[in-house]
């Protein structure tokens, strides 16, 4: 009964790890391109989005939460120039400006005259304190946020699903629809996070499960916490890649990171507005001071070898996050859009090979990734 437990709070944490802010704008923006094909859109995010991320857990596991020794191919420059990239496109470049400008876009349903500029740097103004003290409010949140979050997508996905009508659908190729949904999936990159975020995780089954019963009996139950993991994350996504189909005429002319709140206020009323801005709020809260600490801590520590103390690494994070987020989320969108659909084959192929050359017994190899990289540039 405990190793059942273990195994059902387990998966949860994998859903909470993988489930930010912008796993709510993308499922949705995938439905209401899809023209329809809803399903092969569907099956684009999810294999992306919830597949991949879990292989990548996966893989770490394999090596024992141990990111240097899973990026060994690449040698200890390599490995480090490679944490410096993708800790700056999950933090201050990428996630972290994302998670403010999602967070605007949840305080236009209170306050609808709200500037962008304004409500980011309050947004960084409040992770500063909460990150240089070190507080415990993002357990707290993460704690209380996954089914306060789960609870308010399923009342809008029930309610959304009950109330609309789908839409008469085209006559195009769902080819579009399975790319695009496939494409989409990068940007949660829900890939990244696995490779950070994942050692937590690792070490509380390693603490709780190695031991006289083996590896083999640590992966048998990290599979079963991973159905449960992966099962929720692609019914959630599945419910939004539908309610973006259903209420795409609706999110005509409406910015990604509103179309949660629109979809609900159509649905529910305008009670829902107040649930859903603080449910977003409270998600891109989290995961900004997440991501912030982990970016400021590699750029003190291993970037400036602590030349610089705790809060300047923290407000050149923020600083930048900020500036970033005046593109707003199309334009971040832009920016990181071509830069993962150039690198994230290269990164799945090699968490692929290296899983496979885990059970075989063999040395890992840079290769796979340098030709998968190599051709998709040639390609592009």
């Amino acid at each position: 009964m405990k190793n059942k437990w273990l195994v059902i709070t387990t998966g949860f944490a994998l859903f909470s790890m993988f489930f930010g802010s912008g796993n709510l704008v993308f499922p949705i923006t995938v439905g209401q391109e899809s023209q329809g094909h809803y399903l092969l859109a569907a099956i684009g995010i999810l294999f992306t989005g919830v597949v991949v991320p879990f292989l990548g857990v996966l893989g770490m596991m394999l090596y024992k939460g141990d990111i240097y020794s899973f990026f060994n191919c690449f040698g200890k420059k390599g490995t480090f120039l490679f944490m410096f990239l993708a800790l700056s496109l999950m933090g201050p470049f990428g996630v972290l400006a994302r998670c403010l400008t999602v967070a605007h876009g949840a305080l236009l349903l209170l306050l609808p005259n709200a500037s962008l500029p304004l409500s980011s740097i309050l947004m960084c103004l409040v992770v500063y304190f909460m990150a240089v003290n070190k507080n415990n409010i993002v357990s707290t949140l993460g704690t209380v946020l996954t089914p306060f979050l789960l609870l308010a997508i399923t009342v809008i996905a029930f309610s959304g699903l009950n109330q609309g009508t789908f839409p008469e659908m085209s006559a195009s190729s769902g080819w579009n629809a399975l790319k695009n949904g496939f494409f989409q999936g990068y940007q949660t990159m829900d890939l990244l996070a696995a490779f950070f975020f994942s050692q937590f995780v690792i070490k509380h089954l390693y603490s709780k499960l190695v031991g006289n019963n083996g590896e083999a009996y640590l992966l048998k139950n990290f599979y079963k916490s991973s159905l449960i993991g992966g099962g929720i994350l692609s019914c959630v996504y599945f419910a939004l890649v539908l309610l973006g189909w259903i209420y795409s005429p609706l999110l005509l002319n409406t910015p990604p990171q509103e179309m949660l709140g629109v979809i609900a206020i159509e649905s529910l009323g305008p009670i829902a507005a107040p649930c859903v801005c603080l449910a977003v709020l409270f998600a891109c809260l989290t995961t900004s001071i997440v991501l912030t600490s982990l970016f400021a801590d590699f750029l003190r520590s291993e970037v400036l070898k602590e030349k610089i103390g705790n809060k300047q690494a923290l407000l050149i994070t923020l600083g930048i996050g900020f500036v970033v987020s005046t593109f707003d989320f199309a334009g971040i969108a832009r920016f990181l859009g071509p830069v993962l659909e150039a690198t994230y084959p290269a990164l799945i192929t090699l968490t692929i090979v290296n899983i496979a050359y885990k059970f075989l017994g063999m040395k890992s190899s840079h290769w796979p990734f340098t030709l998968t990289l190599a051709a998709k540039l040639c390609w592009i």
